[in-house]
């Protein structure tokens, strides 16, 4: 099946600058997937767009909100919260709770002020506790720990007793996805080209895998890419020129290249994007105002560790792009935006 994706402009002119955020979720109850963009300038700089009609919406004021974030029920009343923290100089980690109706303005609530610039968060149960945890890494204190879930959220900031160190003194690590790496029934943390386990679960001390030497800023994706129901590791050097694309697969996890090219590849999913049954991977470039022909790929998979290139689009950046099937086609489609200078937000349509 041939791979075809329309561009779609939803926003020319979106709010702020420095985009950062992009999240997906479905904030009305319509089966559909609603767009979440966060950025580091300008007021009320958390909002979302409505699917269908992209009508847009103000969430909170919370300056300087750094890439990544992620939407959880924090106060368990049914309704998705969001997770996000700030960038470099500044130090706090906030959840903003859903209203009845979302388009009223989000209470914006602190869990965290001691650590700083927190590149990517996480949920999961990690500690075999049966509970999901808020997985964070603070790239400035070069730290990696998780939150428990209090009882009450509302109290600012969280309880010291629901903190846990995992690692501190980490190098610059971006990408945290938490899943079942080695399918032993618990979950692991994949943190940048590292794995980090529990000794023993629950309890026990945190050990660390370092399975890509020289990757760094990765962005991270874990799926079953090879058919032997274990899953590889996909990591892609979002902040690099020229960057690297590489899977990683078990037991070894020794990266096999399959791009060397890049530039700041910021976006990194995995999906069955031609509806053959097998996942596969797409990749996409930044600009920042230096890539002249900033590109998008998605690296169909052929069976057996191999994979076909076929490049989607050409001559628009994006960062930290999201897949979701907003239309309920049954295929996965793109949304992403500009991190600087260009602003606008964008769907690239799945029509395969």
């Amino acid at each position: 099946m041939p791979l075809h994706f329309r561009h779609e402009v939803i926003d020319p002119d979106p709010p702020g600058s420095e985009h950062d955020i992009v999240l997906l979720t479905d904030l009305t109850g319509n089966g559909l997937p609603d767009i979440i963009i966060g950025s580091k300038r300008g007021d009320y700089n958390l909002m979302w767009y409505e699917n269908p009609g992209w009508q847009r919406h103000f969430i909170a004021n919370a300056p300087d909100l750094e890439a990544g974030g992620v939407v959880h029920d924090v106060n368990r009343d049914g309704r998705p919260d969001i997770i996000a923290g700030q960038q470099w100089g500044h130090k706090d980690l906030y959840w903003f709770e859903c209203p009845p109706n979302p388009r009223d303005l989000w209470t914006k609530r602190l869990i965290e002020n001691r650590f700083e610039k927190y590149h990517d968060q996480a949920l999961g149960d990690i500690d075999c506790d049966g509970e999901p945890e808020l997985v964070f890494v603070s790239q400035r204190s070069r730290v990696l720990a998780y939150h428990d879930l209090p009882d009450d959220p509302t109290v600012e900031p969280w309880p010291q007793d629901c903190f846990h160190l995992i690692a501190e003194g980490i190098e610059d690590t971006e990408g945290l996805v938490t899943c079942d790496v080695d399918a032993d029934g618990r979950n692991e943390l994949l943190a940048g080209p590292s794995i980090y386990k529990l000794s023993n679960c629950p309890g026990g001390e945190w050990h660390a895998k370092h399975f890509a030497p020289g990757f760094t800023q990765t962005r991270v994706a874990a799926a079953d890419l090879t058919g032997d129901g274990q899953l590889d590791i996909v990591l892609a050097e979002g902040e690099s020129n020229p960057a690297r694309l590489a899977i990683c697969s078990p037991p070894l996890y020794e990266p096999k290249l399959l791009k060397t090219d890049l530039f700041h590849p910021h976006s990194l999913a995995i999906a069955d994007f031609d509806l053959d049954g097998k996942p596969d991977i797409f990749v996409a470039e930044m600009g920042l105002g230096q890539n002249p022909n900033p590109r998008g790929y998605i690296l169909r998979n052929l069976g057996d560790g191999q994979f076909e290139e076929t490049e989607i689009w050409h001559g628009i950046p994006t960062h930290e792009a999201k897949v979701a099937d907003l239309n309920a086609d049954g295929r996965p489609d793109i949304v992403g935006k500009p991190y600087n200078p260009e602003r606008h937000i964008d769907v690239w349509w799945n029509e395969a």
